[in-house]
């Protein structure tokens, strides 16, 4: 009788609650529009028009992982809409088949309900897209980022399944008390279908906390709310005393508390369900951190592995029973006229906690066999990577359950009859499904790029499933990429294929370049995730690894860029062991923090005479190409002074003089070791100097022609670079 009384107040509370379909469209487009405001489908999910619409929310300290919590939320609560659904179509379809069991079309509706609920929510799970995601970057929470998922899926692929099961079922007289002929079944399931889009379907009323990033069931009452009120499904809260002292959080041992309060305003219902979900949310935090501590003690005894990685890992499933255990959270309203505040106070058992997270154990192997036929579902319909994503859900129950209960869990879990190990089962069908993928580069590799600037172009991946020689492309897959060190950039951290299976990333800044002059960014699943369970999913861990791609790009810039100087100087045809040209540029050089390579790393990729031949011939190709390895940029060319044609001469005129006269000429060329390019050029003739000797004329003539040389070569080079 209570369940009826609260199934007649929950259907009341949808019927005032649900608007028509104009109403809702124009509400919808409303609330989008609004500057700042808070989606609709976040607040209020449901059934609009032809579409159940879910919330779910992910946190993580990736954007990839923020993601994914929040898409398995979603599907969960999409899922539960699915459920109620199922049981409202059958209970009609029962009544209208007019069914003779002893129980009469209620019983009856039950025991069918009971048989295929799962199969037709995996069925319909298939078809369920994630259509987008808020906010669009992200919310930072501490460390971590947050996001909320939103979740649909077309009553009539709903439709279509429940009656493709029951008709089948009906012609093969699998439906208990169902006596009618097949055409008469189907007729009557027509009319039950009919009926249940007359009352618009079953809904499961949600809200969700947006400041708390929790979704708590509850239902919305539009009539004033009084001093102290249960919340709709909850119970009242068995511990009077805690108004006594508030503003604070009364204590009271062995439970787990919530406090909420909202300043009171005009609308009294609102403020109730804010209350309630700051008080919530604070319980759902706490149940959190507990049953994330039990899961990280428990595998840091049993793992070398960092336990943070376990507790990210397992965040889905903590957050999935921090979500059941709202079922029995008790609450009650108070409004403080003093104050102007509206509080909520809930409440819930420690004791009654850890007896739900040892039923939820104990039961691990039927929460796995769900999912694994839901992934099996998933795979058959060509959505490998829901697939993926349920199988790997499934391997994180049986995990966590043998790990806490310290003992190996076997079952029929494929319907074979055989009882195997589940983890093994798990790991295996994980091995095979990720062994068929793979990632190809679509566009954006190879590029040339700075330091401290974008590249030019997104790195494009496109993930594949290749199944015997047929390749499909595998959507709505998270993708995540990373600079491989020591290279570093600022690189989107994830991105979701598409319907092509392909998956953009932008570059926003090289931070840092490889010396060796090629970087890499590998763009892939997020094998970390799997990591995390390599003694327990090994088969799965070591494919994981594979599904990468390295994109390669090289890039340079003025702190990083290193140079090689080639410079041959003669002085009245002696070779200098100190070229004047060059040490005039290796100064500039270093002052404007480029790297300068030393000559004994040089001659090991070049012999000197090589060198020299490239100086004086302007044949560069050789020697630039065994430099690549070494250097961004070479520097090469010679430079000599001889005596003038004119000899000595009196500078000031009057005939010969004892001073020595010298001319200096040079050809310099900068060059980009990446394309081979002349980038600087400084080409000298005649550069005059005079000396009482040759020599010190040929020096003051070189030191004459480096200011100008190494003034051209460090503007082109500079320019080049910018």
């Amino acid at each position: 009788m209570k369940k009826m009384m609260a199934l007649t107040v929950i259907l009341l509370a949808f019927l005032m609650t649900m608007p028509q379909d104009m109403q809702a469209q124009k509400k919808k487009k409303k609330d989008k529009d609004k500057k700042g405001g808070t989606p609709e489908w976040i607040s209020k999910p449901g059934i609009y028009d032809d579409v159940i619409v879910a919330a779910g929310i992910g946190e993580g300290l990736t954007e990839q992982v923020a993601k994914s919590e929040a898409d398995q939320s979603a599907r969960k609560r999409i899922a539960e809409v699915v459920e109620s659904n199922v049981k409202s179509l059958t209970t009609n379809f029962m009544e209208e088949a007019s069914t003779t069991t002893d129980q009469g079309s209620s019983g009856a509706a039950q025991e069918y309900f009971q048989e295929i609920t799962q199969t037709m929510t995996n069925v319909t799970l298939v078809n369920v897209v994630i259509e987008e995601y808020y906010p669009p970057k992200g919310e930072k929470s501490g460390k971590k980022i947050k996001f909320y998922a939103k979740a649909v899926l077309k009553k009539a692929d709903l439709e279509k399944a429940f009656k493709n099961r029951v008709t089948e079922d009906a012609a093969a007289n699998k439906i208990k008390g169902v006596k009618l002929s097949a055409d008469k079944a189907v007729a009557a399931l027509d009319k039950a279908i009919a009926n249940w889009n007359n009352t618009g379907g079953a809904m499961v009323e949600e809200t969700v906390d947006v400041n708390a990033g929790k979704e708590t069931a509850t239902i919305v009452e539009d009539k004033p709310t009084i001093d102290v009120v249960s919340s709709g499904g909850s119970q009242g809260a068995s511990y009077g005393d805690w108004k006594k002292g508030l503003p604070n959080m009364p204590k009271r041992d062995g439970y787990y508390q919530g406090l909420g309060a909202i300043p009171v305003t005009n609308n009294q219902s609102a403020d109730a369900q804010k209350a309630e979900q700051e008080a919530r949310a604070m319980v759902i935090r706490a149940i959190r951190s507990e049953i994330t501590s039990k899961v990280t003690n428990v595998i840091e005894e049993t793992t070398k592995n960092g336990a943070t990685d376990y507790a990210e890992s397992f965040n889905s499933m903590t957050e999935s029973f921090s979500q059941e255990t709202l079922k029995n959270l008790k609450v009650e309203f108070y409004i403080d006229k003093k104050s102007k505040k509206h509080y909520a106070y809930c409440e819930i058992s420690i004791a009654e906690v850890e007896r739900q997270f040892a039923e939820r154990l104990k039961k691990a192997i039927n929460v796995a066999k769900t999912y694994y036929q839901a992934a099996k579902a998933a795979e058959a319909s060509g959505d490998y990577y829901l697939a993926l994503t349920q199988y790997f859900e499934g391997a994180k129950e049986i995990v966590i359950a043998e790990l806490i209960n310290k003992e190996p869990i076997e079952g029929d879990i494929d319907g074979s009859g055989k009882s195997v190990s589940i983890k093994a089962t798990f790991d295996t069908q994980l091995k095979n499904l990720l062994g068929k993928m793979r990632i190809d580069i679509v566009s954006g590799d190879g590029q040339k790029g700075n330091k401290n600037e974008p590249l030019a172009q997104p790195l494009i991946a496109k993930l594949v499933y290749d199944k015997s020689g047929s390749v499909m492309p595998v959507k709505n897959a998270t993708l995540v990429a990373a600079a491989v060190a020591p290279t570093g950039v600022k690189v989107d951290d994830a991105s979701k294929t598409d319907g092509s299976g392909n998956a953009n990333f932008t570059v926003h800044s090289v931070d840092n370049v490889n010396p060796s002059g090629t970087n890499k960014i590998r763009v892939g699943l997020n094998a970390k995730e799997f990591e995390a369970f390599a003694q327990q999913l090994p088969g799965a861990v070591e494919k994981a690894k594979l599904v990468f791609k390295d994109f390669s790009f090289s890039a340079r810039g003025s702190a990083l860029t290193r140079i090689v100087i080639l410079l041959f100087e003669e002085n009245m045809g002696k070779e200098q062991g100190v070229s004047i040209v060059e040490g005039d540029i290796v100064k500039q050089l270093v002052s404007n923090k480029f790297k300068v390579i030393d000559k004994n790393e040089v001659y090991k990729a070049v012999s000197k005479e090589q060198a020299k031949a490239s100086a004086e011939s302007s044949a560069d190709d050789v020697v630039s190409n065994a430099l690549k390895t070494v250097a961004d940029i070479l520097i090469i060319g010679s430079v000599k002074a001889v005596e003038s044609e004119g000899g000595s001469s009196n500078p000031y005129g009057g005939g010969t003089s004892n001073r020595k006269s010298a001319w200096a000429s040079g050809s310099v060329r900068c060059i980009d070791l990446e394309n081979g390019k002349i980038i600087a050029n400084s080409e000298k003739q005649g550069i005059k100097g005079i000396q009482l000797s040759l020599e010190k004329a040929g020096i003051m003539a070189l030191q004459a022609l480096s200011k100008e040389t190494s003034k051209e070569i460090l503007d082109g080079l500079n320019q080049a670079l910018k």
